[in-house]
C-alpha cells in the first residue's frame, strides 16, 4: 500500500511540473531521470520586475512596428502600376493620392485616416517626424500645409504615391527637383 502512494506522489509531482513550468525551462523534475525523485524541487521563473516588464512591452511594440511598416510598404508596392488614379476615389484599385494612403493603412494596419492630404498630415493620430528621421511607412505631405499631395515613404530616399491619371501609382525619389521645394512634413502612424 505504501509503495502505491509513492508512485502516485511521483506521478502527481511530474504532472504538476509539466503543467506549471513552461517548455524549455530547466527544472529538476524534467532533468535526467536519475536525478529526479519524489519531492524534487521545481524551478519556477522569477516574476519580472516592473522595469523588466516595461522593457519587454516596449521591445514587443518595437518589433510589431517594424513588421507593420514592412507590411505597409509591401502592400503599397503591390499597387504599383496596377492601381488607377481617379480623383476623389479610395477603393483598393481606384484612388487619388490621399485615397491611396487611406486605403493602404486601412487594408494593412486597420487604421482609418481622413481622405485629404492636408488632414493626413495634420491629424492628431501618430506623431510628426522630420525629413531626416523618416522610416518606411511614414506619410509624406507636399504643398502648403500638405494640401497638394501625399505619399508613403518606402525607405532609401524613395516614396510611393498615386500622382495623377497619366502616371497612376509610382515610386520616385523624395528629394527631386519637383518635390523638394514643395515638402510640407511627415507623419508616423506606426509608432514603436
Amino acid at each position: 500500500m505504501r509503495k502505491s502512494r509513492l508512485v502516485g506522489a511521483a506521478i502527481s509531482t511530474a504532472t504538476v511540473a509539466a503543467v506549471l513550468v513552461p517548455a524549455g525551462t530547466a527544472t529538476v523534475a524534467n532533468a535526467a531521470p536519475a536525478t529526479a525523485g519524489v519531492g524534487a524541487a521545481v524551478a519556477v521563473p522569477a516574476p519580472l520586475t516592473p522595469e523588466q516588464a516595461k522593457a519587454a512591452k516596449l521591445e514587443a511594440r518595437r518589433v510589431w512596428a517594424i513588421d507593420m511598416r514592412k507590411r505597409i510598404v509591401k502592400y503599397a508596392l503591390s499597387r504599383k502600376g496596377r492601381g488607377q488614379y481617379v480623383a476623389g476615389a479610395e477603393s483598393a484599385w481606384r484612388f487619388d493620392c490621399s485615397g491611396f494612403t487611406k486605403q493602404v493603412y486601412r487594408a494593412v494596419a486597420k487604421i482609418n485616416i481622413p481622405h485629404y492630404s492636408g488632414a493626413q498630415l495634420n491629424m492628431r493620430r501618430g506623431i510628426r517626424v522630420s525629413k531626416r528621421n523618416l522610416l518606411p511607412g511614414d506619410i509624406l505631405a507636399w504643398g502648403s500645409n500638405g494640401s497638394q499631395h501625399v505619399s508613403i515613404y518606402i525607405g532609401k530616399g524613395k516614396m510611393i504615391g498615386a500622382n495623377n491619371p497619366s502616371r497612376d501609382v509610382v515610386v520616385e525619389p523624395v528629394n527631386s527637383g519637383y518635390w523638394t521645394p514643395r515638402y510640407a512634413g511627415a507623419r508616423r502612424l506606426i509608432v514603436g
